[in-house]
């Protein structure tokens, strides 16, 4: 997403707070199947996929940002643990898109999640919210110097930052965060057993190591005894 108005550029990891942000900035996120170039949102049927979820090398590559642009606006950024997001990710797709299957099917882009996750061919694509976040990290090859890096579970305090940078008023994102809807009811690591927590392992390895992840278990005894049977 970009704003010319605040000179700032919000590269939109899925699943990391993007929409509640974006919305922040005056984007229509209820509109996200028809194309805004004004803030490079929503989807663009010439190139196949949703501007709010592209990467800065495709953003620069398909020329809908300028070098200078890119280089004197304010970037930020927002990532997340690759356990917690997989989790979200997955739960959110099921109801968005009205999909049911198994974990693994969706990290592997089989089952009933194949089509929804391969098929670029119209606006159902949603294979973007498998991206590795470290891909949005670099560019032509080299690590993208952002001015704010925000820990989604730091996510307040990150966006606090971005306010003051951008001179914004102190209720600019916490309005429209507070609105935003979880169907969360529990910690992420609830939702694992051995089997999952390896596919997420091997799904996202080089997130894992780049971003020095771990699985933060709050799992008590007996729930960690049975994920080795499920």
């Amino acid at each position: 997403m970009i704003s010319h108005k605040h000179k700032c550029i919000f590269i939109h990891i899925a699943k990391c707070a993007g929409t509640s942000i974006e919305h922040a900035f005056g984007v229509d996120v209820e509109n996200y199947n028809t194309k805004e170039t004004n803030f490079l949102f929503g989807w663009d049927d010439t190139n196949k996929l949703y501007l709010q979820h592209a990467t800065p090398q495709q953003l620069i590559d398909l020329k809908y940002i300028t070098d200078d642009i890119w280089n004197t606006y304010y970037k930020f950024i927002v990532y997340r643990n690759s356990w917690d997001r997989a989790y979200s990710d997955y739960i959110w797709i099921q109801n968005e898109k009205n999909v049911n299957d198994t974990f693994g099917n969706f990290l592997n882009k089989e089952g009933r999640f194949k089509k929804i996750l391969t098929d670029n061919s119209t606006s159902l694509y949603a294979g973007d919210h498998l991206y590795l976040q470290k891909d949005y990290f670099f560019l032509n090859g080299k690590e993208i110097t952002y001015n704010t890096i925000i820990d989604f579970k730091n996510l307040n305090i990150g966006l606090n930052k971005v306010a003051q940078d951008l001179k914004l008023s102190n209720n600019f994102f916490s309005i429209h965060l507070n609105q935003s809807k979880t169907n969360r009811k529990s910690h992420y690591s609830k939702f694992y057993n051995f089997r999952t927590k390896r596919l997420v392992l091997k799904k996202y390895k080089a997130d894992i190591k780049y971003f020095n992840f771990e699985f933060d278990d709050k799992r008590n005894f007996l729930d960690k005894l049975k994920s080795f049977f499920i």
